[in-house]
């Protein structure tokens, strides 16, 4: 291959695809997908609940659409084990039953990259409510009752 074919080789468009993973354009969509979700939610709910509540309602329906065809491969709800401690039972279950944690998890690297994807968007989220918070705070907000003993 003479030097001319080379380049011509790295520069077209089938080698600039082979440098996207599939996965970057459904990330995008169902980043997306769960920030319309997000936004649709309860305020006073920390944004990491509401993506357990989004991705429990997807992955145990069956998929309706792309969003939740990728995430049926790409992530799975796994039973984390049994909880005695600090958590309460579900109303549907008997007395001396205990309660059981579960845990979403990555199927594979691009699900786990999706699924870390997801929960930092959770943490970005809920640190620009905070920061939005702070910054709409007055020093009269502040009585001096809280300092009084």
């Amino acid at each position: 291959m003479n030097r001319e074919a080379s380049i011509e080789a790295l520069s077209g468009p089938d080698f600039l695809d082979s440098l996207t993973p599939p996965v970057v354009g459904n990330s995008a969509l169902i980043l997306e997908a769960f920030a319309e979700f997000l936004h649709a939610a309860d305020p006073n709910m920390p944004a990491t609940d509401v993506l357990a509540q989004w991705l429990w309602k997807r992955l145990s329906t069956p998929p309706a659409n792309n969003v939740d065809k990728v995430l049926h491969c790409e992530m799975a709800i796994c039973q984390a084990g049994e909880q005695t401690k600090g958590t309460m039972p579900s109303s549907n279950s008997r007395p001396g039953k205990k309660a059981v944690t579960y845990v979403f998890r990555g199927t594979s690297d691009s699900g786990k990259r999706l699924l870390k994807s997801l929960y930092e968007y959770c943490q970005s989220y809920d640190q620009q409510r905070w920061a939005r918070w702070v910054h709409n705070l007055k020093a009269s907000d502040f009585s001096d009752k809280l300092f009084e003993r």
